[in-house]
């Protein structure tokens, strides 16, 4: 019975000493550990940096949990797989900036002895060249972190980080009036439950009161009615709504002249969206009819029509683009991205005619070829 006891209490001693030991490696691991400082260990890290006409940069540096005990060398792996994972589990497509575009300062940095940080490695990014700019393309980098030297290990959910790119828009702007719009048909005619329109569009004239300044039509397809204007006999000039299927909806918010916004409509067949610069503004029931489109008009020479309208970045899907893919396009779009219908960025910057980007073929001109007024250089977030 004795040996029995001895044998119990000896495997519960063993137990115990194997049981610290790991707890003390695991320890050991938590708190020798390597990431990129800008993560804060979170494992979905981003950060924004807006491209203008100027080199963006930003630091990046390494950390250790706890100070190092001998000199611990690290590197940043440009990596687009990294990129590729994060555009999954974010619904994102982003497009990796092509090497040559960006530098780093160093690739390599290490954390002295009695120290926890290292010295930082500038990312700088260089302005945008025509190429990149007209792909309509969004750009990301994203870095891996790996071990070089040293006897801290690398942290995973802090060893990459993606610094996503935005890109500062500034170009001509077409002003569309009474004297000078679109109003065309198409080379086909599309028929569609889903569909999304969406513009850029600042107007210098709007009424604030009830009726006031009302029906300023901005855009329409036919022949099936999608009609969007500001304000209505019953409605304040500086609320829109939008005509489709026998029915109507208006703003929740009211606009202000001088003023740029981005605006999509998102039909999805018995449902109907109103986003303003990306966030939702209202929504209704729809019967889900078929959407037939066969000639767009954008402004008017109708007399309800005041001021002027500039426009940018007209765009009409055959499907129901999502909240997220909305917001990351609002200012730029890739031409090549599949369901257009018509895709007019409005930034030619003379004359009266309009490329279709969408490569369908439906180029635009103003009516009659009269030559509309361009301004330039303008920054279409409004910032």
């Amino acid at each position: 019975m004795k040996k029995i006891s001895k044998f119990i209490y000896g495997g519960i001693l063993l137990g115990a000493v194997a049981l610290t030991g790991c707890e003390n490696a695991e320890y050991d691991q938590l708190t020798n550990q390597a990431y990129i400082l800008q993560t804060a260990t979170n494992a979905n890290s981003s950060q924004k940096l807006t491209v203008g006409n100027e080199c963006v940069s930003t630091d990046i540096n390494v950390r250790l949990s706890e100070k190092a005990t001998e000199a611990s060398s690290f590197k940043l792996v440009y990596d687009a797989q990294a990129l590729e994972q994060f555009n999954s589990k974010n619904e994102t497509s982003y497009t990796a900036l092509p090497e040559g575009t960006f530098s780093l300062s160093a690739n390599e940095v290490t954390i002295e002895p009695g120290t926890s940080v290292s010295n930082p490695a500038t990312l700088t990014v260089n302005p945008y060249n025509d190429e990149l700019k007209n792909s309509g393309k969004k750009y990301a980098l994203a870095f891996r972190l790996e071990k070089v030297s040293g006897n801290a290990n690398v942290l995973k959910s802090g060893s990459v980080m993606v610094f996503v790119l935005d890109q500062v828009v500034i170009q001509p702007v077409v002003q569309f009036n009474v004297r000078h719009y679109i109003g065309q048909d198409l080379n086909e005619t599309y028929t569609t439950t889903e569909w999304t329109m969406e513009m850029n569009i600042n107007k210098d004239k709007l009424g604030t009161r009830v009726g006031e300044m009302n029906n300023q039509a901005i855009y329409s397809t036919g022949p099936d009615e999608v009609y969007v204007r500001f304000g209505d006999a019953p409605i304040e000039g500086n609320r829109l709504q939008i005509k489709t299927q026998g029915t109507q909806m208006n703003s929740q918010m009211l606009f202000n002249a001088n003023t740029w916004y981005h605006i999509a409509y998102v039909c999805t067949g018995a449902k109907l969206y109103l986003y303003v610069n990306g966030q939702l503004d209202n929504s209704m029931d729809l019967p889900g009819k078929e959407t037939r489109v066969s000639s767009v008009s954008i402004s008017s020479n109708s007399t309800y029509n005041k001021g002027n309208s500039y426009y940018s970045e007209v765009r009409l899907w055959k499907k129901a683009r999502s909240q997220k893919e909305i917001q990351n396009n609002m200012y730029s779009c890739d031409p090549t991205t599949p369901g257009f219908i018509f895709y007019y960025k409005f930034n030619e910057g003379q004359g009266f005619k309009f490329k279709d980007w969408s490569g369908n073929g439906n180029d635009a001109t103003t009516k009659d070829n009269l030559v509309p007024t361009w301004i330039q250089d303008v920054r279409i977030d409004g910032k």
